[in-house]
């Protein structure tokens, strides 16, 4: 266990690159926040707008607590907006709630990389009330010379924390094209002007690289994962 405590040196890098993504982000969604569009919609007003043109029923928009905590619950059909957001005209506000918005079609649609992720999703929710005992068990074998079976239960846990991996790599797609989609449909729907959209796309693409962030966090996660495995086999 000491082992892999010492190797978390690998993942400090990535922690410090999604901390300095995170910080471009708020920077980008409060530099737009402050421009409103000419047309004057709101993002919930925008929400709604959207959706009718899609011709997608059932969804409703919801405002929440918090700062960008906007998102949308495939659960219960929501797109939820935090509450700086939800009445607001700004730039940074409609790309936000398009984006989600964007989401709520690729599940009307039954996007295919969307139903994967919220699949993997589910069984990692499972995976994850078993990867630290499983750690834990096979640590411990390991460390009392029952290495062969010390391995198993460390293999099978690495094999759960993959899907956490799996996960993040697959999430990247699904919201650079809900990026996309936020984009057209805020143009298509007259909503904003071909040069107020480029505000928004500057706040959307910032955003997508917090997901970008999230792949290389979880890969150097994995990755002190296997370098923790491999000491113990050579020990």
């Amino acid at each position: 266990m000491l082992i892999y405590y010492l190797l978390g040196i690998i993942v400090l890098p990535g922690i410090i690159y999604a901390s300095i993504v995170q910080s471009g982000v708020l920077k980008a969604f409060n530099t737009y926040k402050k421009i409103h569009s000419v047309k004057g919609i709101t993002a919930k007003e925008a929400c709604e707008k959207i959706l009718n043109s899609a011709g997608v029923t059932g969804v409703s928009i919801k405002s929440v607590d918090g700062v960008l905590t906007d998102h949308y619950n495939p659960q219960n059909k929501t797109v939820n907006l935090s509450k700086d957001v939800y009445n607001s005209t700004s730039l940074s506000s409609l790309g936000v709630a398009a984006h989600e918005v964007g989401h709520a079609i690729q599940h009307y649609e039954k996007y295919k990389p969307l139903r994967l992720r919220n699949f993997l999703i589910t069984v990692n929710n499972i995976c994850s009330q078993f990867f630290w005992i499983l750690i834990i068990i096979g640590f411990f074998l390991s460390a009392f010379a029952y290495v062969y079976y010390g391995e198993i239960f460390l293999y099978v846990g690495m094999a759960f924390y993959g899907i956490s991996l799996l996960i993040s790599i697959i999430t990247y797609p699904v919201e650079k094209n809900a990026s996309k989609r936020a984009l057209d449909l805020l143009v298509k729907n007259d909503i904003l002007d071909q040069t107020e959209v480029k505000g928004a796309e500057v706040v959307l693409k910032a955003a997508a690289q917090t997901y970008f962030a999230g792949i290389v966090v979880s890969a150097l996660y994995f990755l002190r994962f296997v370098f923790a495995i491999l000491l113990i086999r050579n020990d």
